[in-house]
């Protein structure tokens, strides 16, 4: 499982599928499959994906099945085939007779329903599953588990919207704390309501202004009632913020999170802030994240100017091989040939130093480290 996800991350889908078609529990085939196409957006992983949902007879896996078949269909913007797949994931749940199975079920399609935009009919699908276990015949302790795993899935997939509408995914979040005696847990929701509802007011200004105070757990908070494309850039800023007040694991957190939201999202934020970004990230000596975010500059003048001054920041730290190496991406002739120039020159001006290295002791560590 390792593997399919570092292959998703990387963008090696036929890695990824691969890892998908050797598993031979089909519902989990199913959930593998149904997260490639969802990422990549290609029809040609579909017949694999259909041939291992006809595998499954159970109907409560069958159920799952059809929703995350279903959704994968709604991310190649088939929704017609989506829709049909969503009806008989209802219709699979029809056959289950257990209360407790079925809001199992029926929390599984509403997260998929989520997922595919369809953010009123998973709310739906949630609050339904919420009243199957309240009035299921069970133990008091397996009443409770349920019911926290529902919480937490509501509460994840209020995540995924970016209007309004989450707020009333958190505040059935805060119910269902409420129905079992979860004060904490539900203190909490109030305070993510009121979170999300400054976050629709008053948009990434509020997160600037809690970086600006110090306030980062809040402002992390904040960046997910955001819209994707303004969430993502937010991120980054809040990474960049991370980095300069050293906190660099949760930085990097963040960074990896962000380029997620970015690399799979059907959305396309504002150059100009991207390259604002990773400008800053270049200022602090953060050259890998920098050069990360230039790869998804389309802009090819953007990308030459900054490709240019990430390459002579690196021979600058004296790895030159590896700034020439850079230089000879950019596509700006001009650009390119400026940035080998400089590149020449630092070395130059470095030389001496490493020969003088050379010639004493192989102890010296001069030209190593960061």
């Amino acid at each position: 499982m390792e593997r399919f996800k570092e292959y998703l991350r990387l963008g090696n889908y036929r890695g990824a599928f691969a890892e998908a078609l050797s598993v031979r529990n089909p519902l989990r085939r199913v959930i593998m499959i149904s997260e490639i196409v969802a990422r990549s957006y290609r029809e040609e992983f579909v017949p694999q994906l259909l041939d291992a949902l006809q595998e499954i007879k159970s109907p409560v896996e069958g159920a799952a099945a059809e929703s995350y078949v279903a959704r994968a269909f709604y991310a190649l913007e088939m929704e017609r085939d989506g829709e049909i797949h969503f009806q008989r994931a209802f219709e699979r749940v029809g056959k289950i007779s257990s209360p407790v199975a079925k809001a199992e079920v029926l929390s599984v399609i509403g997260r998929n329903l989520v997922l595919s935009g369809r953010y009123t009919d998973g709310l739906a699908a949630f609050r339904r599953a919420f009243e199957l276990i309240q009035s299921a015949r069970a133990m008091y302790s397996e009443v409770v588990s349920n019911l926290v795993n529902l919480a937490r899935r509501v509460e994840k997939s209020a995540e995924e919207i970016p209007n309004e509408i989450t707020l009333d995914f958190l505040r059935l979040v805060k119910e269902i704390y409420e129905s079992i005696g979860f004060k904490l847990q539900a203190k909490e929701m109030e305070s993510k309501i009121r979170t999300a509802t400054e976050v629709f007011k008053r948009g990434s200004a509020a997160v600037t202004e809690l970086l600006e105070r110090g306030d980062v757990d809040r402002a992390v908070q904040m960046v997910r009632f955001l819209p994707p494309a303004e969430r993502a850039v937010a991120m980054l800023n809040v990474a960049y913020w991370l980095f300069v007040h050293d906190y660099p694991d949760l930085a990097k957190a963040v960074f990896n999170d962000a380029m997620e939201t970015l690399l799979v999202g059907k959305f396309e934020p504002k150059e100009s802030d991207l390259e604002a970004v990773a400008y800053r990230l270049l200022r602090i000596g953060k050259l890998k994240e920098a050069l990360i975010i230039a790869g998804l500059l389309k802009d090819g003048k953007r990308f030459s100017e900054l490709v240019g001054e990430i390459a002579i920041a690196y021979a600058r730290r004296g790895d030159i091989d590896y700034a020439r190496e850079l230089a000879m991406r950019i596509s700006d002739i001009l650009i390119r040939d400026k940035t080998l120039r400089v590149i020449t020159e630092v070395e130059n001006k470095l030389s001496p130093i490493t020969q003088a290295g050379e010639s004493g002791s192989s102890n010296s560590g001069i030209g190593g480290g960061g």
